[in-house]
């Protein structure tokens, strides 16, 4: 056991620094619902402005450690707490983009000043140096003093959050900032102190680690990086078990070092351990304590897509530019290879964020895996060249297919933190065995083609992929893969709904990303003709990179790489050993700057006119096939929904108690209430988004409460939403072609792929029928962002009728139509039934709308069925205006008259 006590101790010093970084982060995150992955950075940054004040100009340790902590830290937090007001209604993609700023700003502004080695600050606490022996163990005063250190501030901290009337509005304000104004309390006064709290404990981590591990920006920020791992043991909301899970961590990763020493098999694990611990937690914390309440969301900026014409032109003359350039820049065409290589890797990172919106942050270590594994091959196999890199980077893929299983449980920020964790773990472990970039230090050999070695011939090669793969990615994004990629992205629950098996979507995506990724790091290897640890290409902090440099390009596919591969060229005529630092400090601040404006902007909305009039933008011609009928018909067994005794309980909480109802076919069935009466929740329950407490839901006589959403999609029932759900980047007719396309896709491989010649012809019938049942025909070429509220709800609507739905769950879809658009509206939904034959289940606060067209309806109120009756027995139901009105006779008089001149 006394073997194991200098490690322990040693465990306990690096955990309580790691604690005091934990808490600071959770305490953020439970205030903003933002997951600040640059958290780091703001250790970094007070361990660089300790050592400017106390080494620089000699001020003493504990003035420059007061400034460090309690002046520039809550500097940094106020700081913070601006952008992450301005973040709050973006996108989770765009959130994490924003804490990837930040990381390298700091980073780069660190490098700029100090250069690239790390540097070291003699011990300055008290005693520092002095030794006390505890159980046969010696142990410094310095090690001491920062256990003491973050016990006392970390438990000040709790008994603050648990206790005081600030710490009270602090755990409310990011569920419900509304009711803490009521209470005449600022919601963003306490995010802002919030901030302040959680930087000062950041930066007091950063100056008390600093003598120990030394100062260097990306060391020390990926070190704090490893409280993520704390966090995520105290399910990123618990104080105390984050502390206590820090401390593990740090005992466990020191014992690790001392078996290390006998087993190179460990060497790295160490390290590895935090980010091994947090993908364990992220994929066993129930994901309603990962989930925080939702906002409304900022809709994505559209992309330009100008006219196809121009595109092609545009295309040419880049694609002569890039033939040329070899002659053009033949002192920097090494800069300009590199550039492609990069823009390939970009190509797999785009696919996933701006196509699938998700996040990843391994983009780079995709890369490596692909070029190591080519070099291995190269050597062992002496395959041909082209077949060895088209089999190496095939190994990507089932890596990237296991990292897929976190992507289909996880969104947003915490997909984008699995992602990290695997990149940095399997850079602390997986680079450091012998088995990966090998036992020299000049790593292992790439080659290239035979009678390519020049570095002109080789240009033309890694050009050749560079073609490949951008017409590789705009031949996904113009097929149905791409398509239901965009919904995936933007209009995820319609897609759902729609029959298409998101998960198996979005291993495809993970997949292909890996595959494109690894082709491009094998070919960065071959450029430099060596894979070797420490080429910052293969580096995990790199994947940050490339996330912001995704996020500053303009332009939709392939444009962003292509632009890409110029920026390439910038270090070439930059002639600086700070070049890269700047600019990555300039990608780090426009990551933040263009996070919070909601996304890069493109072309200006001028510009995009005279494109579209000097270039001759086609006009919308008309349908391109002719329907005269419906293309789908009803099935002869088709009975309609049914629920049976459905009780839906949020926690203590019973939202839905003991519902019967029917919704036969051939008729249009109402479902009214109150607000909070119940009736999105039991929308939710019959599509399959909630699992009930009790209780059973059947389709066609069948009972599919145990089918998820997409089965019972594909079985018949379709639905609209409350909160419209539709793909903004997509065009009318693309949007309303995804109530075919997703049940067609459904969860089969090839159809989520490729759609063959005759599903394509079925889509585009289906589409135009629906279109034109619903008076959107001419809007079909239209981007769905463009569009009115009404117009949306149309689109929407007419998504739904595209499909082979026999039963449709409609939730509100006159909300934001004008009356006589409701009344069209009104007869659209009686010609659907009486032509189609389907069920209509209808929800929607317009009464003389429901009377009019409802069959038979169902009351709620309070979760509990109500009335159920004739439209006629509604309207003289006196239980029923009560439900609506209350006591209040004049307005009962006033509802009763409006409902008795809807009927006549």
């Amino acid at each position: 056991m006394d073997t194991f006590l200098p490690f322990i101790v040693a465990g306990l010093v690096t955990g309580s620094v790691l604690g005091l970084a934990g808490t600071g982060l959770v305490l953020t995150y439970k205030t903003s619902g933002i997951f600040n992955i640059g958290h780091g950075a703001i250790a970094a940054a007070a361990a660089f402005v300790f050592y400017w004040l106390h080494i620089d100009h000699e001020l003493s340790w504990w003035l420059a450690g007061f400034i460090a902590v309690f002046v520039f830290g809550p500097l940094f937090g106020l700081a913070l707490s601006v952008v992450s007001l301005k973040l709050s209604n973006q996108r989770p993609a765009l959130k994490a983009v924003a804490t990837v700023g930040i990381v390298l700003l700091v980073q780069g502004l660190a490098t700029v000043k100090y250069g690239f080695n790390a540097l070291r600050p003699p011990p300055f606490l008290p005693k520092a140096a002095e030794i006390v022996r505890i159980g046969g163990v010696n142990i410094t005063y310095a090690q001491l003093t920062i256990v003491a250190i973050s016990l006392v501030a970390v438990a000040l901290l709790y008994y603050f959050f648990r206790v005081s009337r600030t710490g009270l509005a602090m755990r409310a304000v990011v569920n419900d900032p509304d009711l803490v104004a009521l209470h005449g309390t600022s919601p963003q006064a306490v995010q802002r102190l919030s901030w302040s709290i959680g930087s000062s404990f950041a930066a007091m981590s950063g100056v008390l680690i600093a003598p120990t591990l030394g100062i260097d920006s990306v060391t020390m920020t990926f070190l704090v990086v490893q409280a993520f791992g704390a966090a995520a043991v105290g399910a990123f909301s618990n104080i105390p078990l984050t502390y206590v899970g820090a401390l593990a961590v740090g005992v466990v990763s020191n014992v690790i070092t001392k078996f290390s020493l006998d087993a190179p098999a460990l060497r790295g694990l160490n390290t590895a351990l935090p980010f091994i611990l947090l993908l364990v937690a992220l994929m066993v914390i129930p994901k309603r304590k990962l989930d925080l309440p939702s906002r409304s969301e900022q809709p994505p900026k559209i992309p330009y897509h100008g006219p196809t014409s121009t595109r092609l032109v545009a295309g040419g003359l880049v694609l002569v530019f890039l033939l040329i350039a070899p002659t053009l820049f033949s002192g920097q065409l090494t800069y300009l290879t590199v550039g492609l290589t990069q823009a390939i890797v970009l190509f797999s990172l785009g696919l996933l964020v701006r196509t699938a919106g998700m996040v990843s942050l391994c983009q780079a270590v995709f890369a490596a895996i692909g070029a190591v594994t080519f070099a291995q091959v190269a050597e062992a196999w002496g395959l041909p060249w082209l077949v060895g890199v088209l089999l190496s980077a095939l190994i990507v893929v089932p890596v990237t297919a296991v990292l897929a299983l976190p992507a289909i449980r996880l969104q947003g920020l915490f997909l984008a933190l699995a992602t990290l964790g695997f990149g940095l773990s399997m850079e602390a472990w997986a680079y450091q065995q012998d088995w990966f970039f090998g036992t020299t230090g000049t790593g292992r050999p790439m080659p290239r083609p035979g009678g390519m070695e020049s570095d002109e011939r080789w240009y033309y090669v890694v050009l050749a992929f560079f073609v490949v793969a951008a017409l590789l990615i705009v031949a996904i994004h113009t097929s149905r893969l791409g398509r239901t990629l965009r919904g995936l992205s933007e209009a995820p629950l319609a897609v759902r709904t729609l029959g298409l098996n998101t998960n198996l979507l979005k291993l495809i995506v993970f997949c292909i990303a890996g595959y494109i990724a690894g082709v491009g790091g094998i070919l960065y290897g071959s450029t430099v003709n060596y894979v070797v640890l420490g080429d910052q290409y293969y580096a995990a902090y790199y994947s940050l990179v490339l996330v912001a440099t995704l996020a500053l390009m303009p332009f939709r596919e392939p444009w962003y790489a292509v632009v890409a591969v110029i920026s390439a060229l910038i270090p070439a005529f930059w002639h600086s050993p700070n070049a890269q630092p700047w600019l990555n400090v300039l990608f780090g601040f426009a990551a933040v700057l263009i996070a919070t404006r909601g996304g890069a902007d493109t072309l200006p909305q001028k510009a995009r006119d005279w494109i579209d009039r000097r270039f001759g933008r086609r006009k919308d011609t008309g349908p391109l096939v002719a329907v005269e009928s419906d293309p789908w018909t009803m099935p002869s067994n088709a009975s309609g929904l049914e629920i049976r005794d459905l009780t839906i309980r949020y926690g203590g909480r019973t939202a839905v108690d003991q519902i019967n109802l029917k919704a036969p076919v051939g008729q249009i069935t109402g479902l009214i209430g109150p607000n909070g009466a119940g009736k999105t929740t039991l929308f939710n329950a019959a599509s399959g988004l909630l699992t009930p407490a009790t209780g059973s839901v059947l389709l066609q006589g069948r009972d599919v409460t145990g089918l998820n959403a997409a089965a019972r999609g594909r079985r018949g029932l379709g639905r609209t939403f409350q909160l419209m759900q539709l793909a903004d980047s997509l065009t009318v007719g693309q949007n309303v072609a995804l109530g075919v396309e997703s049940g067609l896709a459904g969860s089969n491989l090839r159809g989520q792929i490729l759609a063959t010649q005759s599903e394509r012809r079925e889509t585009l019938e289906a589409a135009e029928y629906a279109m034109e049942l619903c008076g959107i025909s001419d809007l079909r070429n239209v981007n769905a962002g463009q569009l009115s509220t009404g117009q949306r709800r149309l689109v929407e609507l007419a998504r739904c009728l595209s499909g082979p739905f026999d039963t449709l769950l409609l939730d509100e879809p006159s909300s934001g139509l004008d009356p006589v658009e409701t009344e069209k509206f009104g007869e659209t939904l009686a010609r659907v039934v009486q032509t189609r034959g389907c069920g209509i289940l209808l929800v929607e606060h317009d009464m003389a709308l429901v009377l009019r067209i409802c069959a038979d309806i169902y009351v709620l109120d309070f979760g509990k069925l109500l009335f159920h009756g004739t439209p006629e027995e509604v309207r003289t139901s006196p239980i029923v205006q009560a439900a609506y009105l209350g006591s209040e006779t004049e307005t009962r008089d006033d509802l009763i008259d409006e409902i008795e001149e809807a009927v006549r």
